[in-house]
């Protein structure tokens, strides 16, 4: 199945924003390739302001950085990603959907909507 994983990684330093996003997406990119996952596509979508201020274990947040990762994996991967990124205090927000892709052409929700 080919899922598309939106998260925001929590920022602690301004200068190395992407640091914790590039960590976050090292440990879940290997977590689906240990599994005999397929990563498809990683793609940073920048440092943001949050629409509104973000409490996660009792740390209040206000910007993150955004990042997207396209992967075919099983189920019972996703839902060992999930609560991976659940627990792990770099992640303040994360959404796994499915993709529905019956031609060959693979492309991420932001491809799409571009095109």
């Amino acid at each position: 199945m080919l899922y598309e994983l939106v998260a925001i990684s929590r920022v602690t330093k301004y200068g190395s924003h992407a640091l914790e996003a590039k960590e976050v997406s090292s440990t879940i990119g290997k977590l689906i390739l240990n599994n005999r996952g397929i990563i498809r596509n990683i793609k940073s979508l920048g440092l943001t302001t949050l629409p509104k201020i973000i409490t996660k274990d009792q740390e209040r947040h206000f910007r993150g950085h955004k990042f997207l990762m396209l992967f075919d994996s099983s189920s019972s991967v996703q839902n060992e990603i999930l609560r991976t990124l659940k627990n792990d205090p770099r992640v303040i927000r994360s959404l796994i959907t499915k993709v529905e892709s019956k031609n060959l052409v693979v492309e991420n929700s932001i491809d799409r909507s571009i095109s």
